[in-house]
């Protein structure tokens, strides 16, 4: 449901040790020549599209020639993955490069941050960005935040040293008869039958949208040089029709401020689209074969060559890395308003592949083409950006693997595992090319129900990505192999209380 419900032997031991010392070091070999300028990052992130929307694994209609350049002459990873599928927890692992349960960015009651939210991004977790501000970086964030809506916690109280965009999903800041979506939450127990009340309204703004039905905001906040924050409401409601091009245009004037002052930076153009609602500008209305959902997704793709023709204009494209991913699987419950995971299983909300493996494409100096069916997860950019510009390594990143040996070398991905997290439950563990199943469960009240696997369900992903075949029965040892790691790997990860869950709590 909509608002409600979104709200995982020696040979073990020594695998899991090298992985740990892994995930908290990086290479700090210098991969950037010290007569060259320090490189530029580019972090592309859409929310809730689809892995066979665009690109190498495409099976739609849409046209995305930009997006499908990155992957032909970048370096395109099969098997990437977001750190859980909805998006508060995996834009907190995404910029911290721990996992939510490590960090407390994660809900078992609810699912993400909600207008109104006491709580956020905790001032005690390093990011990304501020990794690259100890570097003399200019940093900016452009779109969707969703690590906390109080001032407090803005993009630029956490390294960025400006932000443009909205503070949590453009489907929130509603008001039906009096509930929003704030107090649907208040107190919990009435949550159910205050949802049976605005449903059928918010069903219907979704799939015929005003800008008006929905009051978020659009925010610009900046940290001068003095370290004082200054913060404005630019738009309430934001003008959803034109958020796609207004992000572009803020991206490209910092990129363009930045090269003339030749000062390295780091931004992440993070598009609060395809989720729903489903807004585009006029230039791109009835423009895809695929309805609305291609019209915008074919924006997001004007966008990014609006990003790679700018670095090649100010001729800075040899020293940047561009890398174009999302932060969970198609929201499926929307039909033809959400993209698709296919040939993956389910989408977003589950911790099946359709739900977490996410379409991820690096471009950049001296990157291998090719595809790389090695593992890697968002969490990994933290480690794998400071060995590509030779930063030391950084040790707060607890969850996140150097992959820049396989970008560069392309040598096998050092990453052997990734933990499949619903909340604090870890219903899933793939190593290497096998997957185990101790939980499975749709989403927003689609199928499957929820099991719990007395035996665990084992997938072989190499030949079986729908998840179709168990054959735990066939490989008892596989079985009893990754049970064995995942129970090591999970006492390894301390398990912080939940910020999301308390929220609301005065």
């Amino acid at each position: 449901m909509l608002h409600l419900i979104r709200v995982l032997a020696l040979l073990l031991s020594v695998s899991l040790t090298a992985n740990s010392a892994v995930l908290s070091t990086t290479n700090t070999s210098n991969n950037h020549a010290d007569d060259l300028p320090p490189p530029n990052f580019i972090i592309i992130y859409t929310d809730d599209m689809g892995y066979a929307d665009a690109g190498p694994f495409t099976q739609t209609t849409i046209d995305t020639p930009w997006i499908d350049s990155l992957a032909e002459n970048g370096q395109v990873w099969s098997d990437f993955y977001a750190a859980a599928s909805v998006c508060t927890p995996s834009r907190g692992a995404l910029l911290t490069g721990n996992l939510p349960v490590r960090t407390g960015l994660y809900g078992d009651n609810i699912a993400v941050f909600f207008p109104g939210a006491k709580a956020g991004l905790p001032a005690m977790e390093t990011t990304i960005a501020e990794m690259f501000k100890q570097y003399q970086y200019a940093t900016g964030l452009f779109g969707k935040w969703h690590l906390g809506d109080s001032k407090e916690y803005y993009p630029t109280r956490h390294g960025f040293d400006e932000w443009v965009g909205i503070p949590y999903s453009n489907d929130m800041d509603w008001e039906v008869e009096g509930i929003t979506s704030s107090n649907i939450f208040n107190p919990p127990q009435e949550a159910a039958a205050k949802y049976q009340i605005v449903a059928g309204q918010i069903w219907k703004d979704i799939f015929d949208p005003d800008i008006t039905d929905w009051q978020v905001p659009l925010i610009r906040s900046l940290k001068s040089t003095s370290g004082v924050f200054v913060d404005q409401i630019l738009e309430k409601p934001a003008n959803q029709s034109l958020i796609t091009q207004r992000y572009t245009d803020e991206s490209i004037r910092f990129i363009t401020s930045a090269a003339a002052k030749q000062q390295p930076f780091f931004i992440m153009l993070s598009h609060s689209m395809p989720h729903v609602p489903l807004f585009r500008s006029p230039a791109f209305i009835n423009k895809s074969q695929q309805g609305i959902y291609g019209d915008v997704i074919e924006e997001i793709d004007w966008s990014v060559g609006q990003i790679l023709t700018t670095l090649e204009t100010l001729n800075i494209h040899e020293q940047t890395y561009v890398v174009f991913t999302n932060d969970n699987g198609p929201w499926l419950i929307y039909g033809d308003h959400a993209g698709t995971a296919k040939p993956l299983k389910n989408g977003k909300g589950t911790t099946f592949e359709g739900g977490m493996r996410v379409m991820t494409l690096f471009n950049g100096p001296n990157i291998k083409t090719g595809v790389v069916k090695g593992l890697g997860m968002q969490t990994d950019f933290f480690s794998t950006f400071a060995a590509l510009a030779g930063f030391d390594k950084p040790l707060t990143a607890k969850d996140s693997v150097d992959l820049s040996d396989t970008l560069l070398q392309k040598k096998p991905s050092q990453r052997t595992f990734v933990p499949f997290y619903k909340g604090s439950e870890l219903r899933a563990f793939r190593l290497n090319d096998h997957k185990l199943h101790f939980i499975t469960a749709g989403a927003y009240g689609q199928m499957p129900p929820r099991e719990v696997h007395t035996t665990p369900v084992l997938i072989n992903l190499t030949n079986d990505l729908g998840e179709s075949t168990n054959i735990a029965a066939e490989y008892p040892k596989t079985v009893k192999k990754i049970t064995s790691f995942a129970d090591k790997f999970q006492q390894s990860v301390p398990l912080k209380t939940s910020i999301i869950d308390r929220q609301f709590m005065p």
